[in-house]
């Protein structure tokens, strides 16, 4: 009797073990086909993520700040080391540096005006007038033409593709006692669309 009982104590731990077996199976199945699921914050971990991009912000500026204080101290430690002869040379070289770069942005924003006319009496796209503009009007002119004549081959090879079939006239089959049977409005509109053929029909 005590085998008997054992092999069923047996027998009842190994089917309590499979059906765990097959718990922890099917659990993992379901995790493995669930779709994952988006990620939802908390107001204190967007607060989080807000403070660290604003910390991020700040410390970019911080230091583009200092980087320019940096320059103007440089600036200031150069010119404490000329004499007041040196220190206006110095002056006016960077006057004129600052003078040719909006000399520069100043004829760059008239030749896009200029650019902008010349194309569009060329009749070509306004939103192409950045690929053409330059500084000085040598290069804006020869930057037109190199667009204008880019765009008449593209035109010109479209063109030269498959030449459309002209439209069957709807009014060629027509005979004189279909046009005596059309109304008189109907009459008038071939008369003004189909001279032609109306001509043909009251003769």
């Amino acid at each position: 009797m005590r085998g008997v009982r054992h092999r069923n104590s047996e027998q009842k731990g190994r089917a309590v073990d499979m059906a765990e077996l097959e718990n922890t199976t099917n659990i993992g199945a379901e995790e493995q086909t669930s779709e994952p699921t988006p990620k939802t914050y908390t107001q204190e971990e967007v607060d989080a993520l807000l403070q660290k991009e604003g910390d991020r912000r700040v410390t970019e500026a911080l230091k583009k700040a200092e980087r320019k204080q940096a320059d103007k101290a440089r600036e200031a430690e150069k010119l404490a080391k000329m004499n007041a002869d040196e220190q206006r040379v110095y002056q006016l070289e960077q006057w004129q540096k600052e003078l040719e770069a909006k000399e520069e942005q100043l004829a760059l924003s008239e030749n896009k005006n200029v650019a902008s006319k010349i194309l569009a009496e060329k009749d070509i796209d306004l939103s192409l007038v950045d690929f053409v503009v330059a500084a000085d009007a040598d290069t804006m002119n020869a930057n037109i033409k190199v667009l204008a004549k880019g765009i008449a081959k593209s035109v010109e090879k479209r063109l030269a593709g498959k030449t459309p079939m002209k439209a069957p006239d709807q009014n060629e089959g027509l005979t004189k006692e279909a046009f005596r049977k059309m109304s008189l409005a109907e009459q008038n509109q071939l008369a003004v669309t189909d001279p032609e053929t109306y001509k043909k029909l009251t003769q």
